[in-house]
């Protein structure tokens, strides 16, 4: 079948030539330039659905621009034809085609020609995989697009020298050039895209090398570069990954947060593909935090999708081993086997895709090498002549630098005998320094130890005898049925109560928690499950920081609480319909406002007064910060603010 493909590519590209080539020799021969640039628009707006047909038009223009020796059409055409030829698998006609534009530019001197027949040089070499001899012709290309003010060129060639080394797992090589494109993106605002593609870049770089934290921040910064209306297709798969990270650091809130948001945006694209991904993300996060059962429809949907859209087998082969993940942690054993089953085939068919993809592979690098070889033994012979003539002024320079190294010697000693002298002074200035460091980080180490073995005796010890209460209370309620006691009812609600109140208290003395990131996720969790018990509607505008910002665990409790009791008092007190919660993490201070559309209250002597509202402020007091209130007849709003720094966990950890 692909030798009959071959065959019939090969036919109609020779009648496409010959008819071309009939149908230019009967066209008017034309003296103006506005020819060549005619044949190069009508070969780009084909590019993409008629490869061939726009390829004889570049080819026209080319030569048409040799023969009436217009330079600018001729370079144009270069570019053109290189990037198709390359597109096509034509590496060694586009390879001979750069050449000889580089020829004719260094004969012209113009920059810009310089610059683009050495970017299409670069571009031939790595469509062909041999990095070596790209990295060289990007590095012209940027020099000389640098020179003529093409920034946008030479972020461009930065991204690609970064994609060159990180294919390369030179991962500082790839980051820096990333940083560059990034730099040259920014000079211009207006191209915003281009700026979160580099963002995305850097995160995807530092993702690969473990370093979440970092790449994190990365990701959200490509977030406010992205637009979410025209750009559906960007979001979801920064979200994508952004719940990826999560879900990893089994930060379970946050990915599902991102999953569900990216799940919400394929569908609204309309993209299968997109859907699949999401919905096989939120799956692994369910079997992750172990609800199994949650995990079956999702997979019951990706499944179906897959089947509808014909996916590969690598899709299939992820989709068969959470199946068989979640069966097996739902104890449907025997359902277990039959998706483990089929996940070993899919992956035994998928490796020997793989097998003979890597074979064809080896075979043009073999070539390739083959070819490199010849080329060697050619630069052999040049080199032996060059090393004959370097040999005569070995000598020279050696008497040069034995005289130099006599003066520098004596010089070094000097410098050599001051700098130890120095040397001492500091370290004994370090020892000092790192004795008090020491000292600090353990008594830091001492203090989380002891939160962490209080918040885990309250867990196994209170936490199972309240349960046990509620679950008592409850078997009584049950037994005793329309005859239940108050008493009983009382009993019930109040270990609920404590049982709630605990996780916060065990939520506030982990250590784990002590970020920002934290106190909002954990807020807008809370505000969500609470609201939803109720017969209010929720409106949340919740932002996350893009930097982990420190917290003391006394602070977090002190702003959860604030926002807890506003919310309770909006549910009990307010008579409102809606309550919308906005979480904003500024430079230096966290703002939050928990806002409802009720009937408000007059603020006088007793309302200000009351221990609610009261230590709703004290609270934030002892925390350094305020909490205001206002309240008409449209609804109450209770605005929060914590100042806290912005130096990172890390940084304080070394002070």
């Amino acid at each position: 079948m692909q030798v009959r493909l071959i065959y019939l590519v090969i036919f109609f590209s020779t009648w496409l030539f010959f008819s071309i080539n009939s149908h230019a020799q009967s066209l008017p021969n034309p003296t103006d330039t506005s020819y060549v640039m005619t044949l190069l628009k009508k070969g780009e707006a084909i590019e993409t659905k008629q490869a061939t047909t726009a390829l004889a038009h570049y080819q026209n223009a080319y030569e048409f621009s040799k023969k009436i020796n217009y330079t600018k059409g001729y370079f144009e055409s270069v570019r053109l034809m290189a990037y198709l030829l390359n597109n096509l698998g034509r590496h060694d006609e586009a390879r001979k085609i750069a050449q000889n534009a580089l020829q004719k530019a260094r004969q012209d001197t113009s920059k810009r020609n310089l610059g683009l027949s050495y970017f299409a040089l670069a571009n031939t070499a790595l469509f062909s995989g041999r990095f070596a001899e790209a990295i060289p012709n990007y590095r012209q290309a940027a020099h000389f697009m640098q020179l003529i003010g093409k920034l946008k060129n030479v972020a461009v060639i930065n991204q690609n020298l970064g994609y060159i080394y990180e294919q390369q797992r030179m991962y500082p090589q790839a980051l820096d050039h990333y940083k560059r494109a990034l730099a040259f993106d920014s000079t211009d605002k207006q191209d915003p895209r281009s700026i979160a593609s580099d963002y995305f870049s850097i995160a995807n770089l530092l993702s690969k090398q473990d370093k979440l934290r970092e790449s994190r921040v990365y990701y959200l910064m490509a977030r406010q570069w992205i637009d979410p209306k025209n750009d559906l297709d960007f979001m979801i798969n920064l979200y994508n990954n952004l719940g990826y990270q999560y879900s990893a650091e089994a930060n379970y809130d946050s990915a599902l947060y991102y999953q569900r948001e990216g799940l919400r945006m394929s569908r609204q694209l309309g993209n299968p593909r997109h859907e699949l991904h999401m919905l096989m993300s939120l799956a692994q996060t369910n079997n992750r935090m172990k609800q199994f059962a949650r995990a079956i429809p999702l997979l019951d949907e990706s499944y179906a999708i897959a089947k509808k859209n014909q996916v590969g087998l690598a899709e299939l082969a992820n989709i068969y081993r959470e199946y068989a993940i979640t069966t097996e942690g739902l104890h449907a054993y025997k359902a277990c086997a039959e998706w483990l089953d089929k996940y070993v085939g899919a992956k035994d068919s998928l490796n020997n895709q793989e097998t003979k993809e890597l074979l064809a592979s080896y075979e043009l690098q073999l070539k390739q090498a083959e070819a490199r070889q010849k080329i060697a033994g050619k630069q052999h012979q040049i080199d032996r002549l060059e090393q004959q003539h370097q040999r005569q002024n070995l000598w020279l320079l050696i008497a040069g630098l034995i005289i130099l190294a006599a003066i520098g010697s004596l010089f070094f000693a000097y410098l050599y005998a001051k700098q130890r002298q120095r040397t001492a002074n500091n370290a004994l200035l370090a020892a000092q320094r790192e004795h008090e460091l020491v000292a600090i980080q353990s008594e830091l180490q001492g203090q989380q130890k002891e939160r962490l073995r209080i918040s885990k005796e309250m867990h196994d010890d209170l936490g199972a005898s309240l349960t046990a209460i509620g679950l008592l209370s409850e078997v009584v309620k049950t037994r005793m049925g329309p005859n239940t006691t108050p008493e009983i009812e009382k009993i019930s609600s109040i270990s609920s109560d404590m049982v709630t109140s605990m996780n916060e208290i065990i939520w506030s003395l982990n250590t784990k928690n002590d970020s920002l990131n934290g106190l909002i996720a954990y807020t807008r969790s809370y505000a969500s499950e609470f609201i939803d018990n109720t017969s209010l509607s929720l409106k949340t505008d919740v932002e996350e920081s893009p930097l982990e910002i420190p917290m003391r665990g006394a602070d977090r409790r002190n702003v959860f609480l604030t926002v807890k009791e506003a919310l309770n008092n909006a549910v009990k007190h307010a008579q409102a319909t809606q309550v919308r919660l906005m979480i904003h993490p500024q430079s230096g201070q966290l703002l939050i406002e928990v806002c409802d559309n009720g009937h408000g209250f007059v603020s006088n002597e007793k309302t200000s007064l009351r221990n609610g509202l009261g230590n709703m402020q004290n609270r934030m007091a002892e925390s350094g910060g305020t909490c205001e209130i206002s309240s008409s007849p449209a609804g109450t709003c209770v605005k929060i603010s914590y100042p806290y720094p912005t130096v990172s966990m890390k940084k304080i950890m070394q002070l």
